[in-house]
């Protein structure tokens, strides 16, 4: 293959913000649990890689809650903002995507961001890396009437790339972002996950780090 495009997801890829953001989910999901059952890891595990929209439903599934969907969407946007604003994210920042970014500019591939992420936040967590002028193209799953695992997301940004999915690989780590991958056509390569209870079992490549997945990159590219 003729690599001509890396496609990244951000959360959990490009930033270690998807474990943050589950380990607070849980206490939100507790807080507002009506039942006594126990609720299992894996159930746990289903709000990773979901939209910011899609999470609330899930919320009010798991905890039983009787606050209508609204209230809960409210609450949750509102626990979003305040954990979001709070991070530093040069700490949790996987700072050796500076090589893959590098092979890339080398090597005349371009680079995309697909994220289900809204894009202002996007912008604001890649500009606090460094790296949001790297990007040939930022693409969020607001912009669609339904972000991953839809695989509109990537069509769209192979499309405005002008690149075929023949020649394009996606760095994804959760289920339902290498789900939409896949149905685009994509070659994925996941960036391995065993701290919450993720399906990964789609990905065609996994590397435990930045520094893997580029050496995956390369051997695909030299292939």
């Amino acid at each position: 293959m003729t690599l001509q495009a890396i496609i990244f997801d951000m959360d959990g890829v490009i930033v270690d913000t998807e474990y943050l953001e589950f380990s607070l989910q849980r206490k939100f999901i507790l807080d507002l649990k009506e039942h006594q059952n126990d609720i299992s890891h894996e159930q746990y595990s289903q709000v990773a890689g979901k939209s910011l929209k899609d999470i609330p439903l899930i919320v009010k599934e798991l905890s039983g809650s009787s606050l209508p969907l609204a209230e809960i969407q409210q609450h949750y946007y509102a626990f979003f903002q305040k954990i979001f604003s709070e991070v530093d994210y040069l700490t949790i920042f996987r700072q050796d995507i500076k090589q893959i970014i590098q092979f890339a500019k080398q090597n005349n591939i371009k680079l995309a961001v697909a994220s289900s992420s809204a894009l202002a936040h996007i912008h604001n967590i890649l500009s606090c890396c460094g790296i949001k002028d790297d990007f040939d193209l930022i693409v969020s799953g607001e912009m669609f009437e339904h972000s991953k695992p839809d695989p509109t997301i990537y069509r769209y940004t192979l499309e405005k790339l002008g690149v075929s999915h023949k020649n394009a690989v996606a760095i994804e780590d959760s289920y339902y972002g290498m789900v939409a991958a896949q149905q685009a056509g994509i070659t994925v390569i996941g960036y391995e996950e065993t701290r919450m209870a993720i399906d990964q079992s789609l990905a065609d490549y996994k590397g435990k780090d930045m520094l893997e997945i580029l050496a995956i990159i390369q051997q695909i590219h030299h292939g």
